[in-house]
């Protein structure tokens, strides 16, 4: 077959030697620009999935709430009134037909607790099963708080991975053990690690979960809730969810529905649109700039090619003459083009490849291992290199149309003429 000719590739070979610098220059071209196209691609795949990571299976329809001063005057109530949400605020969201789950959120501050000698100080919240439901975290070892533990305020606790090290360095599996927070004890019944940390409220991996209600009644609060948290039925947009939410809240308290300063309200659904907003436009930057840089390096092939072509009209010319058809001079020149742009762009694909594969390793070390963060992958998809790999083989035969159509017009007298 002709594709495997050693004469046909000895010529391919002969003509890119011939300019050996020029070739060279014109191949680091096209290396830089698929690798900067394949490392720019990967970097953006590995922040969009960083992101998806911190995000976890929280419920991205998310309402969170914390009251505040009111600004207006309303139903004889003053303005600059103190307030803040209670328990019954919960129980009334929640029967709201926009929303799935709601739950309070009590901060309890940081407590030192031991066990057996072993001491350290953690922060402490109070939260309902509902939390679970609303950000859940990974279940290690046990259950969470569940509504009897609600209803009954038992004293037991779902511990972090980081109290459960310390104060269990054996490792065993801590339910049913006690630990001890000043003067009381409390059983453990489950372990959690972070699943999610777009929304933190405190740092999981340090943090002792008591039931909201004993939260309540250890520190005082009454009924008081530091913060409601609402997830809203998927057929329900954000800006809905929030409305009616704040609503029926201020309808409780007496706070006129106009009042914007009256507490705080954050529609998680709008703060991620406009990330993945960002995202989608690194994305597409992403892309214009690495094919613009790959198009340069194309063009740069194709004027190489066009010089060659002009070194060598009289042995094209020559060729004609003794009755070489057209196809075969269109396909020696795509030939030597596609080669000199088809190796550089493999070789760039690999060093970008293997410049990714560097930096995941850096990454599990810093954050997998180092600080038990989620595993992210900041390599390119297989697809995505196949893509790389299609775009490299179109720009090679690209970058030889217009110099091989230049070779096709010359004429053997031309030629011939030609010093």
């Amino acid at each position: 077959m002709q594709f495997f000719d050693p004469d046909r590739w000895n010529e391919i070979w002969q003509t890119i030697s011939r300019n050996r610098r020029r070739s060279v220059m014109t191949a680091l071209s096209v290396f830089w620009g698929i690798f900067m196209l394949t490392v720019l691609l990967g970097a953006s795949a590995g922040l969009e999935r960083t992101f998806a990571r911190q995000i976890g299976e929280m419920s991205t329809n998310l309402v969170l709430m914390q009251g505040d001063r009111t600004s207006l005057p309303y139903k004889g109530m003053p303005s600059d009134r103190q307030w803040n949400l209670e328990t019954e605020d919960v129980a009334a969201v929640k029967q709201l037909p926009e929303v799935l789950y709601a739950t309070g959120l009590n901060w309890g501050g940081s407590h030192p607790c031991s066990r057996q000698g072993r001491k350290g100080d953690y922060g402490v919240m109070g939260h309902t099963p509902d939390y679970q439901l609303i950000n859940p975290e990974k279940i290690i070892y046990g259950r969470y708080i569940n509504e009897i533990d609600i209803q009954r305020k038992r004293k037991v606790c779902v511990i972090g991975t980081q109290v459960w090290k310390d104060l269990f360095p054996g490792g065993e599996d801590p339910t049913g053990q006690m630990i001890r927070m000043g003067g009381a004890y409390f059983t453990v019944v489950g372990v959690q690690q972070r699943q999610s940390s777009m929304v933190s409220f405190s740092n999981v991996e340090r943090t002792v979960v008591l039931p909201a209600t004993l939260v309540q009644q250890l520190f005082g609060f009454g009924n008081t809730v530091h913060m409601l948290a609402v997830a809203g039925r998927d057929d329900v947009d954000s800006r809905t969810l929030q409305e009616v939410c704040k609503k029926t809240v201020f309808a409780r308290h007496i706070i006129a529905p106009e009042d914007e300063k009256a507490a705080w309200i954050m529609a998680v659904a709008e703060f991620i649109e406009k990330f993945r907003g960002v995202t989608r436009g690194i994305r597409l930057l992403t892309w214009i700039v690495g094919l613009g840089t790959l198009l340069a390096g194309i063009v740069g092939v194709s004027n190489i090619m066009l010089v060659t072509i002009k070194e060598r009209t009289q042995e094209i010319g020559i060729r004609r003459a003794i009755g070489a058809p057209p196809g075969a001079i269109l396909s020696q020149i795509l030939s030597e083009s596609f080669v000199l742009t088809f190796i550089a762009g493999v070789l760039g694909l690999t060093a970008a490849v293997g410049l990714l594969s560097v930096a995941d390793s850096a990454y599990h070390q810093a954050v997998v291992v180092a600080q038990e963060g989620a595993d992210v992958s900041w390599q390119v998809s297989f697809g995505t290199a196949l893509l790389a790999l299609a775009i490299i083989g179109a720009g090679s035969l690209l970058a030889g149309v217009i110099p091989a159509l230049r070779a096709l017009k010359i004429k053997a007298v031309d030629a011939i003429r030609e010093e």
